[in-house]
């Protein structure tokens, strides 16, 4: 008797869950056909692929690829006064604010690095990159910290 009970409660409940599917059937068919519509929608209202504008390529052909400038040394004359480690570039206005240059040091030892604003680094035809400041002056400045960036 109680297995028949037991059954009777398990059929009820399979057919109440099977009517609620029945009803519940059609919203979800009309959402994912909403949904569907709407991704269409969005696809279409994207603007067409196509070349993009702004790039200048003669100012490409006088442009350096930072990798290739990270390493480069920074000379006064004839003497180098530091090498550059790395290029710093402003969030904002996506352009080059500064270059950090190792200076001091012999063979990596006693190296201080320290940032120098891009105006201070002149570069020649050749792509050497020069500057007005002296060793003793960038020897003076203020050490640069990789840890209060951004």
């Amino acid at each position: 008797m109680r297995f028949v009970l037991l059954l009777r409660y398990v059929y009820a409940g399979t057919r109440k869950r099977v009517q609620g599917m029945k009803t519940q059937m059609p919203t979800i068919l009309m959402m994912f056909l909403a949904v569907t519509m709407a991704a269409a929608q969005a696809q279409s209202d994207r603007p067409a692929t196509g070349p993009i504008t702004g790039i200048d390529s003669t100012a490409l052909a006088g442009s350096a690829r930072a990798s290739k400038v990270i390493g480069s040394k920074v000379y006064k004359g004839d003497d180098a006064v530091g090498q550059i480690e790395d290029v710093l570039i402003s969030l904002d206005h996506a352009n080059v604010t500064a270059l950090v240059l190792s200076v001091g040091g012999f063979l990596g030892l006693r190296e201080k690095l320290v940032a120098i604003p891009v105006d201070q680094i002149k570069v020649s035809s050749e792509a050497k990159f020069t500057t007005e400041l002296t060793k003793e002056q960038l020897a003076a400045a203020p050490a640069f910290d990789f840890g209060k960036l951004k």
